[in-house]
């Protein structure tokens, strides 16, 4: 499997800086790029965070457009560590996607799942049945898949941990993934989530619920408060993985969020339910 070679958040932000910089000094991009004396398409593929800019090329953009000397220097920063990669590199034979890189990046998330267990409430019992039946390799390659998926749940133990809400469909408990006993802990290990981290908040949208908007498929939005213009929403299905950037898409995501958060039990119930399941 090949390693993510997209950009990383922090280059996405430095590309999106730099075009409202230049818009705010009334240049067009072809304009900026003559001045410069480069061709459009350069430009272009920094704004699109296509290509690293050189240093020197960020620092020609910046008194381009103006910015306080006293600005430079954060920017020239963010440039110099936009494109350093995280843990999820190590594991590139168990990542094909931009998907670890955001969870590991966004300060909130939302998720909508349907019929199984959000990964980073998972336990390796759970996760090692679902990647066993999806996976070719022996015993120790499998151990590498499992151990990759533990790795993501390392962002909920920093000091400051990204806020997660998710909505779980009650057919992801019904679902049967190992055996019974596998069900259980990992019934419980949802419930103590919901009960033991604050920044985590948990609801189940039970089969008694009327049938909301959103319903059909998984979905996941990767929410940047400071800066709606990075958000991302995510679905993957037999085909493969979507990702949504376009805020017509993103519009879409929130709204069939909102409409299976409304849906699902409260927090409180759910924490309820969760106990009760898991005494079953």
């Amino acid at each position: 499997m090949a390693v993510v070679t997209s950009p990383t958040v922090r280059a996405r932000r430095l590309a999106l800086e730099l075009q409202r910089l230049r818009e705010r000094s009334g240049l067009g991009q072809a304009e900026a790029a003559r001045r410069l004396g480069w061709s459009r398409s350069k430009l272009s593929r920094i704004e699109d965070a296509a290509t690293r800019p050189a240093d020197d090329d960020v620092q020609a953009l910046l008194q381009l457009y103006g910015l306080e000397p006293d600005r430079h220097d954060a920017l020239r920063h963010l440039n110099q560590d936009s494109w350093q990669r995280g843990w999820w590199t190590a594991f590139g034979d168990a990542f094909t996607g931009n998907y670890p890189m955001l969870e590991d990046q966004a300060p909130e998330i939302f998720a909508y799942e349907i019929a199984l267990i959000p990964g980073l409430l998972q336990t390796p019992d759970y996760a090692r049945t679902l990647i066993r039946a999806v996976r070719d390799g022996d015993e120790k390659d499998l151990d590498r898949l499992v151990a990759a998926r533990m790795a993501r749940k390392a962002v909920l133990e920093r000091v400051t941990p990204p806020r997660l809400h998710l909505v779980i469909n009650e057919a992801a408990f019904h679902q049967v993934v190992g055996d019974a006993c596998v069900m259980r802990k990992q019934t419980s290990e949802v419930w103590s989530h919901a009960v033991e981290r604050s920044n985590v908040t948990i609801q189940i949208l039970p089969f008694t619920a009327s049938r909301p908007f959103g319903l059909e498929s998984s979905f996941t939005l990767f929410a940047f408060p400071e800066d709606h213009g990075l958000d991302v929403g995510h679905s993957e299905g037999l085909l493969g993985e979507w990702y949504a950037e376009s805020s017509g898409q993103l519009t879409q995501i929130r709204v069939a969020f909102d409409h299976v958060r409304q849906a699902a039990l409260s927090p409180e119930e759910s924490i309820a339910w969760l106990a009760a399941r898991t005494r079953e």
